[in-house]
């Protein structure tokens, strides 16, 4: 089930919203993810019910995503990254495109809001998730199985080094940890199977500006 966030703020990204969930959302409602211009994060496994939908249906049998509309993010890229999201889902879950609806269908609400007023029409939606649909890339067989570690340069404080362990646990959902280096402090991650998947991890540590060094390390 599609959503928008109707939150133009500034800084109301896909990590903004995913992180409002984990520390006690006040609203009565929640989603399994929230997409962006930049990432899709998901805040709930498939089996959880979560409460969007403003029906009893449609929160007992949806999968409720949600699509940024800040304004300092890029509204059509974030259509087109849910696009990617949703036909993952649809092959993941097994489910038909007949079954990927807006949130109006189960309760009336002008939701997702812009895409009913024709900004992305929701046919155009619907058409990128096909073609997205069609386009999946199987990957490849993993054929180094040696494991790694991502670990980062080293912080002043051991709250800079704590604020980089949040993002990597609860954004990027991996195992992480401190370790005490001297009178400073790193962070290294848990393992990865495989050099390019821990290389991967490391850009992203870099990419998201979390650390300038991000070193991988077999162990």
């Amino acid at each position: 089930m599609v959503h928008e966030t109707d939150n133009p703020r500034s800084g109301a990204d896909a990590d903004a919203h995913a992180r409002l969930q984990y520390n006690g959302n006040s609203r009565s409602a929640s989603w399994h993810y929230t997409v962006d211009d930049k990432e899709a994060v998901q805040s709930f496994e498939h089996i959880w019910r979560c409460w969007a939908a403003g029906s009893t249906t449609g929160n007992n049998q949806g999968i409720q995503v949600e699509v940024c509309v800040n304004s300092d993010g890029n509204y059509l890229k974030a259509i087109q990254n849910a696009a990617e999201l949703i036909a993952k889902i649809m092959k993941d879950e097994n489910i038909p495109i007949s079954n990927v609806v807006q949130h109006n269908h189960f309760s009336g609400k002008n939701c997702p809001r812009n895409m009913r007023e024709g900004n992305i029409t929701w046919s155009q939606l619907i058409t990128m998730v096909k073609n997205a649909n069609g386009n999946v890339q199987q990957q490849k067989p993993i054929t180094d199985n040696n494991k790694y570690r991502v670990l980062t340069g080293t912080y002043a404080t051991k709250q800079a080094a704590e604020n980089v362990l949040d993002v990597l646990k609860h954004r990027f959902g991996w195992l992480a940890y401190i370790e005490q280096d001297t009178r400073q402090w790193r962070v290294k991650t848990g393992t990865f199977t495989g050099m390019t998947a821990a290389q991967v991890g490391a850009e992203k540590i870099k990419a998201a500006k979390l650390a300038q060094i991000a070193n991988v390390v077999a162990i």
